[in-house]
């Protein structure tokens, strides 16, 4: 009880129905310390609803017009926290849907207990025969493409029950989004912050095939993939532009370096096997693309707002890698297989770039752990 008395629940309401109040009375009995109901923008018809919700101490009211969506009702929740209860230790978000019980707010509660590091996430099981079938298999995909892009496997992406210690309440409120898609740039702050995201087993709860969710299955699902994907794409692109820039460069460094004698031969180095003028024209092609592929993945697609001085030396360790495994693995395909080496880097660039993209992703531009000191 010490602990659900040291702990807010934030309640994003849309258009709700009759269970709300009933959900709030219960967490109340239970020992919830504050309770916030976001009114997003829900309008007249609903006002006599929310006007049967008494305000006192515990539970209180948020209203506003017009609908802003789940992204602008969760933070105008944390908001209040942040400013009017500085006695909260722990937050806890929860649908006003039916989906999440009392009982699993409260073992949410007694998990933060125990360890309120990072963020708790209120897992469901979509193994499930009653679970529909888009929710299953959506969230499944999301997972898994989560899991590629970001390093980290979350088996609920979309669950709406997370908590976490009022500490990290000032990072969960500068997350950008909305709408539905706030959740998600949530899961990826938490991620490139390397903040431990771990799983709590709940019930899984789908009343009439969860027809009480707002959610927008299309509109809503473009702008979740939007924001996975939207490191990503910026990636893409500007690697898009390096790579035209390099391979540019290398076509015209090599064509010059294949006039000059002596460079046409074969090197051997350890197990490797070079083409000199290979070699060369990919190294200095690379030194000038990587210079600005370092610039515009620094400043537009990972914004690393950390010093040069640690982030341009692991850098340099990921673009020596890339280069030479370029290097080597274009001679050595061109001469084992026979094809052209202008051909065969195309290729072997292609793999090499998923590669870079994970390193500099998870090492590179990875934001530094802040240090911690015993008290």
């Amino acid at each position: 009880m010490e602990l659900n008395r040291h702990t807010a629940v934030i309640i994003p309401a849309y258009k709700p129905d009759d269970r709300l109040p009933p959900y709030v009375a219960a967490l109340k009995d239970a020992g919830i310390g504050k309770i916030v109901i976001v009114d997003d923008g829900s309008g007249e018809d609903f006002a006599s609803l929310f006007a049967s919700i008494p305000q006192d101490d515990v539970v209180h009211i948020i209203s506003y017009t017009p609908n802003g969506g789940k992204g602008v009702a969760l933070k105008r929740g944390m908001q209040y926290v942040q400013d009017e209860c500085p006695e909260m230790q722990y937050v806890v978000t929860a649908d006003s849907d039916g989906q999440h019980t009392v009982k699993d707010v409260l073992r949410m509660v007694e998990s933060m207990g125990e360890d309120d590091s990072g963020l708790l996430l209120g897992s469901r099981d979509f193994d499930q025969e009653d679970v529909p079938f888009k929710s299953r298999n959506g969230n499944k995909i999301t997972s898994t493409v989560f899991k590629l892009l970001y390093g980290v496997w979350v088996s609920d992406t979309q669950t709406g029950l997370r908590g976490f210690s009022t500490k990290l309440l000032p990072t969960m409120i500068a997350v950008k989004g909305d709408r539905y898609e706030y959740e998600m740039n949530m899961l990826i702050e938490c991620a490139h912050q390397r903040l431990p995201m771990r799983p709590l087993p709940i019930e899984t709860v789908y009343e009439n095939n969860n027809e009480g969710s707002h959610f927008r299955a299309v509109r809503d699902s473009v702008r979740i993939y939007s924001v996975i994907l939207a490191g990503f794409f910026k990636f893409i692109s500007a690697s898009l532009v390096s790579f035209l820039l390099d391979y540019g460069l290398y076509l015209l460094f090599n064509m010059l370096l294949k006039k000059v004698p002596g460079l046409t031969g074969e090197t051997n180095v350890l197990f490797l096997r070079f083409v000199p003028h290979i070699t060369i024209a990919t190294v200095c092609a690379r030194l000038i693309s990587g210079i600005f592929n370092f610039t515009v993945n620094r400043t537009l697609v990972f914004g690393d707002k950390g010093k040069v001085s640690r982030s341009f030396p692991r850098y340099l360790v990921v673009f020596f890698i890339i280069m030479i495994l370029s290097a080597a693995l274009t001679s050595g395909l061109h001469l084992w297989l026979g094809v052209s080496e202008n051909l065969i880097k195309i290729p072997v660039d292609i793999l090499l770039f998923f590669m870079s993209y994970r390193l500099q992703q998870n090492w590179v531009f990875a934001p530094e752990k802040e240090k911690t000191t015993d008290a």
